[in-house]
């Protein structure tokens, strides 16, 4: 028996299962950078407004949307897993695969992207990521903002291997550096501006 049957059945029942899960989504959110994001990166997100695309939506996201409207933003949300719509925001959710889009989201445009534990997590090969980043500079505003959250244990340096040319320009966010490690997790935070369109 695994220790995941072992402890649903030791907690008994979906009860044990939903107990189990907020156990784990709350050891997400103690993570350094999960609280960095939620501390710093949300807050300047939300004092600059505007359309912002969540992308990839977990139980443990769902709380991040309505810090991010508390200055008048509109939040949308994304993920490939139409399950994971009801994690979404209600009403601006749409299924998809973000290396499509600026197919599915053709009809919009975003102030600000955050994209965060998706490129390692399902977008895996250098192409994909490539053409996931093109895809979000197709509807990200120039000069909006995307926020990139990777894990260096799980892909290269998107940077390093040009994945982000010539779409995005590095730079400093919510009172951080562009990039940003952490000495406890794997997790890299990398802040970009998008390019004038050419």
């Amino acid at each position: 028996m695994g220790a995941r049957t072992f402890l649903t059945k030791l907690f008994a029942g979906e009860a044990g299962v939903q107990a189990l899960k907020s156990r784990r989504a709350k050891k997400i959110l103690d993570l350094p950078d999960r609280k960095l994001l939620a501390e710093a990166y949300i807050p300047a997100f939300a004092a600059e407004g505007g359309t912002i695309l969540w992308v990839g939506c977990r139980a443990y996201t769902a709380d991040d949307y309505a810090a991010l409207e508390t200055h008048g933003g509109e939040v949308w949300t994304t993920d490939i897993d139409p399950s994971a719509a009801r994690w979404g925001q209600a009403g601006r959710h749409r299924t998809g695969d973000i290396c499509e889009a600026d197919v599915f989201f053709g009809d919009m445009m975003f102030d600000a992207i955050v994209c965060n534990g998706v490129l390692g997590f399902g977008v895996d090969a250098p192409a994909l990521q490539r053409k996931a980043l093109q895809a979000m500079s197709r509807i990200l505003k120039p000069g909006g903002r995307l926020l990139l959250g990777w894990n260096v244990d799980k892909i290269a340096d998107p940077i390093a291997a040009s994945l982000v040319e010539p779409w995005f320009a590095h730079q400093a966010f919510a009172g951080r550096p562009a990039r940003v490690t952490f000495a406890e997790t794997t997790h890299v935070y990398d802040a970009f501006v998008r390019r004038p369109a050419a």
